[in-house]
C-alpha cells in the first residue's frame, strides 16, 4: 500500500479507534446514543481535550524525543538505531520503519 491507499487505510483505522473511544465514554457516563450528543460534547463532559489517536501520537513523539536525546553508547539507543530488515522479506507491502511512522506523525501535525 503506497500513497493514497495507505492514507485511506490509516484514516479508516483512526475513525474506528475514535468511535470505540466515544462509545466507551458514553457508557461510562451512561449516555445512550439516542441522546444525540455530539462527540465534542461527550469529550468535554469527560474533560478530554483531544481524541485518543492524538494522545497516542503525542506519546510516540515524546518517546522519540527521549530516544534522540539518549547517550549513543547505550543499549536502548543501539537497538533503536538497528535496522532489523536485513533478513528475508515477505511478500506484499513492505512494513514501515519506526522513522517512517514518526515522519508521518510529524507531517500530520505540521498541517495544523
Amino acid at each position: 500500500m503506497y500513497g493514497r491507499e495507505s492514507w485511506v487505510w490509516q484514516k479508516k483505522n483512526e475513525r474506528k479507534i475514535n468511535a470505540v473511544e466515544i462509545r466507551s465514554l458514553r457508557s461510562v457516563y451512561r449516555e445512550s446514543g439516542k441522546g444525540r450528543y455530539r462527540n465534542s460534547h461527550v469529550r468535554e463532559r469527560c474533560r478530554l481535550k483531544e481524541d485518543v489517536v492524538t494522545r497516542v501520537e503525542g506519546g510516540v513523539l515524546r518517546l522519540f524525543g527521549y530516544l534522540e536525546r539518549m547517550n549513543e553508547s547505550g543499549v536502548t539507543k543501539q537497538i533503536y538505531r538497528a535496522n532489523m530488515c536485513d533478513g528475508k522479506i515477505g511478500e506484499g507491502c513492505p512494513r514501515k520503519s519506526y522513522a517512517d511512522h514518526i515522519g508521518d506523525i510529524l507531517k500530520k501535525r505540521a498541517k495544523f
